[in-house]
This record gives C-alpha cells, sequence and structure tokens, in this order.
C-alpha cells in the first residue's frame, strides 16, 4: 500500500512546496482527464490540485493491494498502470494517462477490489479519503460522475472475474486479452453512433448492464432464426454478417464485415423478431453484451429513445429484406446476370450503414442457358483454368469464387466421367456419407474358438484367461476403454465390480472436460474403495459437491494428484482428510482457490485423526498459500515429508522459514523453491538449518538471493542436484568453487546455472578441477566464452552438457 505521506516529486522542473502552490503541469494534466474535460470547473480544479501529493513510481511497483483498506484516490498524470489480481497473474485491464483508480474504495467505504502496478514509469496524484469527503460535496456534478465511474467500473470488474463461467463462449485468458481500458466502458458507448446524443444518465444504466465477453476466430456469435436474447457492441475484432434471408445466397459469402464501434442484434431484441442473419467472428472479437430484459428495462423509462431504437430496428430489417429481394434477381433475357456485390465500404446515413450494390457481367468464358439444365457425358467444358472436374457451372452464388480456380495454365477438362456428371447435376458437394464410409472398417470375423478346448473352468471366449491374467490385462486399459469392456457381457461386468486386484490406479485426466459433479456418482460407483492412486489433473470442471461424492467410498487412497482442478477449495480438502486416512501423496498444483486455512483443516484433521502425515506435498502456483502454509507444515508434518514443491508461491517470505528455525525436516529430501522471488539469504540459512538431509534443491529465479545464499549450501552434505538458473546475483564464479570445493559435501552430480550473468571462464576452470559432474547447463551465460564451452565438452568431464 502506498504510504501517501511520503515526500515525493513531479518532476525534476516541478516540485511542491510549503505554500501548496499549483505546478502549471499538474493543473494542465488535471484538464485533460476525462472526468474533468466534461465538469469545465477551474475552482475545483484548483483546489484538487492543492490538496493532491505527487508520486513517481518505476515499473512493477505497487501501488495498491487487493483486499486492502482504502486511505486514497489516484490521477494517473504520466505513464500506464495495470488493473491485476492480487497474485498479478490475471490482468483486468490497462490504464493509460489521464485515468483515475481507487476511487470505488473511497466513495464506497470499501476494500480494494484489485491490485493495481505500475505498467511503465508514471507519476500519479493522491487524494485522500478524508480530502474527497470535503472536497466532493461542495462540486455536486463532480461527484454525480465520480460515483457513476466508480459505480461502472466495480460492476465490470466483477464481471471480468467471472469472464469464462459461460459455457458457450470460447475461453481465453485474461492475461491473453487485447483489453482496452475496460473501465471506460460509458467512455465507449457514447461513442457508437447507435448511442449517440444519448442522456448521461442513460448511458450510465447501460454501462452498468453490460458484460464483457471473448469469441476466438470462426466461432459462431449469432445463428439465423434463433430468438434474439442479447445485443452485441463490438469492441475489439472483426465479424461477418452471412447467410442472408434469399432463396440463392451462399451462407458462407459474408454480406457485410463489422469491426470496432459496430453493433448487431438489434433487429430481434427490439421486433421480437428470430435472427436475420449469422453473425462469425472472422479474428479474435472482444464485445460488450446487453440482454434484452436489461436493455428494455433500461429504454423502458425513456419513451423517446425507446421509439427511436424501433424506428432504426425496423428500417435495419427492411434494408436487409431489400437486399435480400435483390440478390434473387435474375436477368436471363440478355443473357447476363446480377450479383449484389456487398462492399466493405460503408456509407454512414442517420447512424445507419448503407452497402453499395453493383451488377457485373459473367465472364466470357462461363455460359449460361436456361435450356441446359444438365451436363451431358460427352460434352466439354472450356474455361481459362485448369479447374476441378467437380466444380458446378457458374451461378450467382459461385461466381464470386471464380478467381480461386485460375491458379494453373489455361486447358480443357472433359466431363467424362458419369459419377462427376451427376455431382454436377446435382449440384452437391461430396456427401457426408461417403467420407463416413471410406473410415468404416470392414468387419473382422471373430476367431473360431469352437474346437478349441479350455483347460480351465469358465466358457466363452473368457474361458481363455484366468482372472488373474485378465486382471493385468484390465490394468492395462485406460478408464474409458475399461468401462466399455465392462458393457461386453454380463461377466465382465461382474468382473469389473467385484474384483479387488483392478481399478488400484486410476487415471482420469484425459477425460478432464467428462469429469463433472454429474458424471461423479457414477465414476464413484465403478471404481469403489480399490482405488490406491487417482488422477484428477486438468479436471476443470468438478466442484467441491462432486469432488465429496467422487472419493465418499475411497478410503484406501494413497495418492492423489488434483493439478489445475481450479474449482476445488478448502471445503474439499476437509473432505479428503475426513474420507482418505491413508494418504500420504498430494498434489494440489495450481488449485488457485485453496488458501492456509484449508492447508491446516488437512493437516490437523489427520493429525487429530491419528492418520499417517503427508511424505509428498505439491503446492505449486497456490497464490493465496502465505507463510502461514509453512508454519502448518513445521506443525503437523515435520518427522514425514520428503518432498515438498512451493514453486511460484509468491506469498511466501523469510518469515515463512523463520518458523522452521526450531523445527527440524529429517526426511526431507527435494525442494523446490522456483520463482518465490520474495526470499532472501535469511530463508536459506532458516532452510539449511532446518532440512540438512537435503539432496535436490531448486532456487530457479530467486533473484534477491546473494552469493552467501549459495555459499551457506555447503552445510548440506548430502545435495546432489542443484538448480539455480537465472539467479542474477546470487551465482558467481566465487560461490561456484566454494561449493564445488567444499570437503563437507558429497560431490554434486547436476549443477543447473543457466542465465546467471557473473559466471565467467574462471567458473569452467573450476569445472574442469573438480571432474564430478553428471550434468550442467551453462547455457545463456553471456560471460562464458564460445572456447571455454568447447574445452569441457571435449574435456568429456561432464557426462550431460547444455551450453
Amino acid at each position: 500500500m502506498i504510504d501517501i505521506q511520503k515526500e515525493s516529486v513531479w518532476t525534476s522542473s516541478v516540485e511542491t512546496t510549503e505554500d501548496r502552490s499549483i505546478p502549471p503541469e499538474l493543473l494542465q494534466s488535471l484538464r485533460q482527464h476525462s472526468i474533468f474535460q466534461r465538469t469545465n470547473n477551474e475552482s475545483f480544479l484548483e483546489k484538487l490540485a492543492c490538496c493532491m501529493h505527487l508520486r513517481s513510481y518505476s515499473p512493477r511497483d505497487v501501488i495498491i493491494v487487493e483486499g486492502e483498506p482504502a486511505k486514497a484516490m489516484f490521477f494517473l498524470l504520466r505513464g500506464s498502470v495495470d488493473v491485476c489480481s492480487a497474485d498479478f497473474e490475471r490482468i483486468y485491464a490497462t490504464l493509460p494517462k489521464g485515468s483515475c483508480f481507487g476511487e470505488i474504495g473511497i466513495l464506497y467505504s470499501m476494500s480494494r477490489t484489485a491490485t493495481v502496478i505500475a505498467s511503465t514509469k508514471c507519476i500519479v496524484a493522491a487524494l485522500t479519503s478524508e480530502q474527497v469527503q470535503t472536497i466532493l460535496p461542495q462540486y455536486p456534478q463532480v461527484e454525480k460522475m465520480l460515483r457513476f465511474e466508480a459505480e461502472e467500473r466495480l460492476a465490470l470488474l466483477y464481471k471480468s472475474k467471472n469472464l469464462n463461467s459461460d459455457e458457450k463462449v470460447s475461453s481465453k485468458p485474461l492475461t491473453e486479452r487485447n483489453v482496452q481500458d475496460f473501465t471506460g466502458t460509458r467512455n465507449f458507448l457514447q461513442k457508437i453512433p447507435y448511442l449517440q446524443d444519448c442522456p448521461e444518465e442513460f448511458l450510465h444504466l447501460i454501462s452498468l448492464k453490460v458484460e464483457p465477453r471473448h469469441y476466438a476466430p470462426n466461432d459462431l456469435i449469432l445463428r439465423k432464426g434463433e430468438q434474439g436474447k442479447e445485443l452485441f457492441f463490438i469492441i475489439s475484432g472483426t465479424a461477418e454478417v452471412a447467410n442472408i434471408d434469399t432463396a440463392i445466397s451462399d451462407p458462407l459469402i459474408p454480406i457485410a464485415r463489422l469491426t470496432a464501434g459496430d453493433y448487431f442484434g438489434d433487429i430481434a431484441v427490439l421486433l421480437n423478431a428470430p435472427r436475420a442473419t449469422d453473425v462469425r467472428a472472422v479474428t479474435a472479437v472482444e464485445l460488450f453484451v446487453l440482454k434484452k430484459s436489461d436493455f428494455i428495462d433500461v429504454i423502458s423509462r425513456f419513451p423517446a429513445l425507446q421509439k427511436r431504437f424501433k424506428a432504426m430496428a425496423q428500417n435495419s430489417l427492411d434494408h436487409l429484406r431489400l437486399k435480400g429481394s435483390q440478390l434473387n434477381k435474375v436477368d436471363n433475357n440478355s443473357g447476363m446476370f446480377s450479383i449484389i456485390i456487398i462492399i466493405k465500404n460503408r456509407i454512414p446515413i442517420n447512424n445507419k450503414f448503407l452497402f453499395k450494390i453493383g451488377t457485373i457481367t459473367p465472364p466470357e468464358d462461363i455460359t449460361t442457358s436456361s435450356n441446359s439444365p444438365s451436363i451431358e457425358a460427352s460434352s466439354v467444358c472450356s474455361t481459362t483454368s485448369d479447374q476441378d472436374p467437380t466444380l458446378l457451372p457458374a451461378t450467382a452464388a459461385n461466381v464470386l469464387k471464380k478467381v480461386e480456380t485460375r491458379r494453373r495454365r489455361g486447358s480443357v477438362a472433359i466431363w467424362s466421367d458419369p459419377h462427376l456428371v451427376a455431382l454436377a447435376n446435382k449440384a452437391i458437394k461430396p456427401q457426408k456419407e461417403e467420407e463416413e464410409s471410406k473410415m468404416k472398417l470392414d468387419p473382422i470375423a471373430a476367431p473360431d474358438f469352437s474346437s478349441q478346448q479350455p483347460g480351465f473352468p469358465g466358457d466363452g471366449h473368457f474361458a481363455l484367461f484366468t482372472e488373474e491374467i485378465l486382471g493385468l490385462i484390465v490394468n492395462y486399459m485406460d478408464f474409458a476403454t475399461a468401462i466399455q469392456f465392462s458393457t461386453v457381457s454380463k461377466k465382465c461386468r461382474d468382473f469389473m465390480l467385484r474384483n479387488d486386484k483392478i481399478m488400484h490406479s486410476v487415471d482420469l485426466s484425459h477425460f478432464n472436460k467428462h469429469v463433472t459433479d454429474t458424471t461423479a456418482a457414477s465414476i464413484a460407483a465403478v471404481l469403489g474403495n480399490r482405488v490406491r492412486s487417482l488422477n484428477l489433473s486438468q479436471c476443470f470442471y468438478i466442484t467441491d459437491e462432486g469432488f465429496k461424492i467422487l472419493i465418499e467410498n475411497m478410503t484406501n487412497i494413497e495418492s492423489m494428484d488434483l493439478n489445475s482442478c481450479w474449482l476445488l477449495t478448502d471445503k474439499s480438502l476437509t473432505a479428503v482428510a475426513v474420507t482418505c486416512p491413508h494418504l500420504v501423496k498430494l498434489d494440489l498444483s495450481n488449485c488457485r482457490k485453496i488458501s492456509d486455512v484449508g492447508i491446516f483443516k488437512l493437516l490437523n484433521e489427520k493429525a487429530t485423526r491419528g492418520y499417517p502425515e503427508l511424505s509428498e506435498l505439491s503446492l505449486s502456483y497456490c497464490k493465496k498459500l502465505s507463510d502461514m502454509t509453512m508454519s502448518h507444515l513445521a506443525e503437523f508434518c515435520s518427522n514425514t515429508l520428503s518432498t515438498l514443491n512451493i514453486q511460484r508461491c509468491t506469498r511466501i517470505t523469510d518469515q515463512g522459514f523463520v518458523k522452521w528455525a526450531d523445527t527440524q525436516f529429517p526426511q526431507l529430501k527435494a525442494l523446490n523453491l522456483t520463482d518465490c522471488s520474495f526470499l532472501t539469504d535469511q530463508a536459506i540459512s532458516h532452510l539449511v538449518s532446518a532440512a540438512p538431509n537435503l539432496n535436490r534443491l531448486s532456487l530457479s529465479f530467486c533473484c534477491a538471493l546473494s552469493d552467501s545464499a549459495i555459499e551457506g549450501l555447503i552445510s548440506l552434505p548430502e545435495l546432489k542436484d542443484l538448480d539455480a538458473s537465472f539467479c542474477g546475483a546470487a551465482v558467481s564464479d566465487v560461490s561456484i568453487r566454494a561449493l564445488l570445493n567444499s570437503n563437507s559435501i558429497e560431490p554434486i552430480n547436476s549443477l543447473n546455472i543457466r542465465g546467471c550473468v557473473r559466471i565467467t571462464d574462471v567458473c569452467v576452470n573450476t569445472i574442469l578441477e573438480s571432474g564430478k559432474l553428471e550434468s550442467l547447463n551453462i547455457s545463456q551465460c553471456p560471460g562464458i566464452s564460445l572456447g571455454a564451452k568447447q574445452t569441457i565438452k571435449e574435456s568429456g568431464v561432464v557426462h550431460h552438457l547444455v551450453a
């Protein structure tokens, strides 16, 4: 959280003084803010500027932290900032120069709703909550606009966080979206021709109702004939309109292209008519979506606008019908036919778009005749290109595609194959049934076992296998194949349900999209309590309720993989602790809703019931975990934990390892601290003391460490594998020499110092002298010359070298 009382600098040429004189640059910047441009109140701006404290931030500096109490609001004078989640993984919006932020917490007396970090070097003006509450009541119009802005931003922020909840919309990580200041919803909407000249109150209400949505390329946004329930405004990307109501139009040929600022869907919403066309995404498309019920509710408060919008929708429908009638118009008498050419260049008239319509003459090499409905087998089709003989004669729908056939030299294509003639006469494409028939395999006759006498009890084909052999076969099947096997016969089903030597290891990760709360009960009924190892990795759709049903009877589970089960919360960990007493290996990687409370409930419940403690635990990318989790591990499973992975748990700091200082982890052999970027030498010191038997350690991207941390690893006598890649200043020639030449530890087998900028040829000489490494990675080390890399390669000292 920013300390707003701290002294700050505007620029080298602008300084705040004791008499609170107003820097001209500050006043000019405030005038340029969109929210103040509409007020045109100079006295307000001057009073505001007198109360502001100026701050300067470097890239990646944290300005606001999600969840903390709000003490100030900020005006961005220079640079840009990112509005993101607390773990910095999801970016909700990027605010440019001239934006304000932090006003939600001030105006509504609530905690911060998001984290804000500087994306570039920026300067902000801070205004305390006390100053805001003092100044704003004196200027009601400004206060009204600020509250409008805050209310719109808060509503859209909550919707952006739940963007992927709608299954019919293509999901896409928010960090990859082309977000262009989603917080300026009203500013964007008022620039759309459809909503121009609308009152501020109307735009505000619409801004509260719209939702952001993403469609991937080629996704169908609207389908012709469906009932319209939503109105769409394009933020970015391109969509195309096709499948107009006409007898001869090709549904694949677009009649219009829509880009940023365009809208569609108003006809069905306002006129209660079915969708008149298809709309499909050409590129990735970002939209604002307005539900029909919300739109009708808002415009009902503005009768004049309601009448205007309905008239515009009726004009659009009439225009589409006119276009459809023109598409059906064919001039057979003159040997020419008319084709509607939809040109992208649209002319805005009364907030609508007219399309240029023209006719073209068919090329001379294409002949049409109403008297020749079919093609004779002996006929010759003269063309200017060696085209596919299955292409149909020219029609109003396919003439636009003629350019695609002009790719090879001119020739004469002879219709000599009766099958091709039939295709042309019927005007059909290769049928789906023919494609499917090619993929079908001829039935394979089952082997005749009637002459073979089984040597053991049983009948039918399964008499060839004992239950032991059959069990081995089933154990090699994946879950889906095993289920199919159970449907072969009653004997197979009985075998699958009663045999205790199968289904010990179940991997459902390949069927992740099908493992849901709905299917959980069916899966549990098949598995029973035979499962020893359960893999639910990437099962994104299962929630706490479905997970509880799934493991309810699995009392013998020893290993469980829940990697990327995003919807599981602390409730699931409580269910695991109660239901699975023998669980010793657990992977919670990327379960981002798991918190310190869940870890405590899991470990405490197992300890209270006297169950075996965990020996292998993975918590990588669990961004809500903090130093309290490290304390729980020290309290409950210090004697059993052998493998721990806390990669990218960025809230774990030195304080978490301080709690390990008075505890011993004698069984801990492998520890992954990759990307724990806030750890310093103090954490490594406590770690070495608490886990003296470590033999595998990863410190990759722990950039806050120094040489002392690497040299401190000498106190780990069993260390065999060290990953110190991209550790910045932590790895140097000196620290590596101390580590490799130490007599207190056994020879290190594997060393990864990739991307360590302080490593030079001196380190290579040290490695050659030690002659102890099995594996070495020195790639992306700019200080190591090509000659040194060649020397170490030719020496044969390192068995596996990555240079």
